[in-house]
């Protein structure tokens, strides 16, 4: 065994790749569901491999999680583990039959996606009416009671709704707001216009850092991912990637991630070849980060202050755009610095 001794406390698990939707900034090209995606049977025993883990949450993402037919089925089964469950949607489907399902499955919280005001939301999410959908459910939610986290995906193309986009979900009554830059991969490569360059992430750091400084107790709280944790380190204590640390991803069809939002070829096995106990315990897994010393740092990161704090930043945002770890362009200090401040 591996002198590693960290679980994942927070597991990410890709029930299908099946999608009503063809979001224009899909990382994972979801639309079809993957070839060979796990039985119900072969989830079941997956889910029943968490206690020893010591997991903590589980994620449900898609695709479309709430497509796949036996979804329920396997929320019940992580209850029966004492397992928190969130499910994380677009919305579409989210109606008051499906809400009684949500409860009656004892889900902890949702997640939904919305990617801007309504001109932004529907172009982007390649549908129009979308925007108003996520509202609906939104609605929904609060009536219901149900916890949920809205979940924006800033681009080029959002980024200056942003400060209405946090009037709106204020009035609605909206918790808490994640937000995460757009990482280069899967479908938005083949949209150029949504790209984040330097300037857009210095205008999105400096709004985190307004927001969260200045109106403190003002909802919606926001919670940052993939890199923009170290905005404000006085406020949101970072240090680096998490991926294969204490979060894992569970593929669709069995395979084994650090993080859902890495390539798919970025795998550390699958579960129907070796539990995931031993994946993850696995010596050889998880190198680029448990294995992480300064001098896997890349010429963006290499000569940072703030190197030794975010080890490189995310690394997916890293591998994608460079095919390489510990590098990531998507810096809002970096960004800053270029601007003089």
């Amino acid at each position: 065994m591996s002198s590693f001794e960290d679980f994942p406390f927070i597991l990410g698990w890709e029930l299908t790749l099946l999608c009503n939707f063809r979001c224009r900034h899909c990382g994972s090209s979801a639309g079809l569901a993957r070839r060979g995606e796990l039985t119900t049977g072969e989830a079941i025993t997956l889910c029943d491999q968490f206690p020893d883990l010591l997991v903590q949450e589980v994620d449900l993402t898609g695709g479309e999680p709430l497509l796949r037919k036996d979804w329920m089925v396997i929320a019940q089964r992580l209850a029966r583990h004492s397992i928190p469950v969130n499910v994380l949607t677009n919305g579409l489907i989210i109606d008051k039959d499906l809400i009684a399902q949500l409860q009656q499955a004892g889900i902890a919280g949702m997640g939904i996606s919305l990617d801007g005001l309504e001109t932004a939301h529907d172009r982007t999410r390649n549908y129009p009416g979308s925007y108003r959908q996520v509202l609906r459910a939104l609605d929904l939610f609060e009536a219901a009671d149900i916890p949920y986290n809205v979940i924006t995906t800033v681009n080029k193309q959002n980024i200056n709704d942003l400060e209405q986009m946090h009037e709106l979900l204020e009035k609605v009554g909206t918790d808490r707001w994640r937000l995460q830059p757009l990482i280069p991969m899967g479908r938005v490569k083949e949209s150029g216009d949504l790209a984040l360059g330097s300037s857009e992430m210095r205008m999105l750091g400096h709004f985190v850092r307004h927001m969260i400084m200045t109106k403190k107790n003002v909802k919606p709280e926001i919670i940052c991912s993939d890199g923009l944790d170290y905005v404000v380190p006085e406020e949101l204590p970072w240090r680096g990637c998490p991926a294969g640390i204490s979060s894992c991803g569970i593929m669709s069809d069995g395979r084994v991630k650090g993080c859902l939002s890495l390539p798919d070829e970025v795998c550390e096995g699958s579960i129907r070849q070796r539990s995931l106990w031993d994946i993850w315990f696995d010596p050889q897994s998880f190198a680029y980060t448990r294995n992480f010393s300064p001098e896997q740092l890349g010429p963006i990161c290499k000569n940072c202050e703030k190197s030794a704090e975010c080890l490189g930043g995310c690394s997916s945002s890293s591998y994608t755009s460079f095919g390489k770890f510990h590098n990531d362009p998507a810096c809002f200090f970096r960004a800053d610095q270029m601007a003089g401040n």
